[in-house]
This record gives C-alpha cells, sequence and structure tokens, in this order.
C-alpha cells in the first residue's frame, strides 16, 4: 500500500500542475475576447502604427564640414581605366 502512495503523490502533483499551467496558458473563447484580438490587429496595421524612426534624416548640416558627395563619373574625353597617381596599368 505504501508503494502505491509512494507513486500515486508524486503523479497528483504533476497532474495538478499541468492542469494548473494549461488553465493559465489557454487561449480565451469569449466573444469580447475576440473582438478584443481584431482590434490589436487592426492596430497593429494601421498607419499610424509605423515604427517611429530612429535616427534623424541626414541633410545638410553646416557645423559637420561638407556635405557628402556621390563619386565623379568620368568625362567624355577622360578614360575610366586610368588610374589616379600616375600608375597607368599593371606592372
Amino acid at each position: 500500500m505504501k508503494i502505491l502512495l509512494f507513486l500515486l503523490l508524486p503523479i497528483m502533483i504533476v497532474a495538478a500542475y499541468a492542469m494548473f499551467v494549461w488553465a493559465r496558458n489557454r487561449q480565451p473563447s469569449s466573444v469580447e475576447s475576440g473582438v478584443d484580438s481584431f482590434r490589436r490587429e487592426m492596430n497593429a496595421l494601421s498607419p499610424d502604427a509605423a515604427p517611429v524612426q530612429r535616427r534623424p534624416e541626414r541633410g545638410y548640416d553646416p557645423s559637420a564640414g561638407a556635405p557628402r558627395q556621390s563619386p565623379r563619373r568620368p568625362g567624355p574625353g577622360e578614360d575610366p581605366s586610368a588610374r589616379s597617381g600616375g600608375e597607368t596599368g599593371p606592372r
């Protein structure tokens, strides 16, 4: 009889804990919870819920010196394969 109690007591404790976890984590099934869920989804999709920009736009800042410039493209009379520094090609 003691062996049965020895096995039955842990089984009952585990079953009670499993029922508690199941009851705590189950999805609500009322109509109101469905409406709330729909409202949360619509708020997430609305344009007002767009993420806030973390970095400010980079524009001209007079305190930062000269603004960044894109690389210059070679003109019609320039050789695009010519290197700067006087080298003309591989040796």
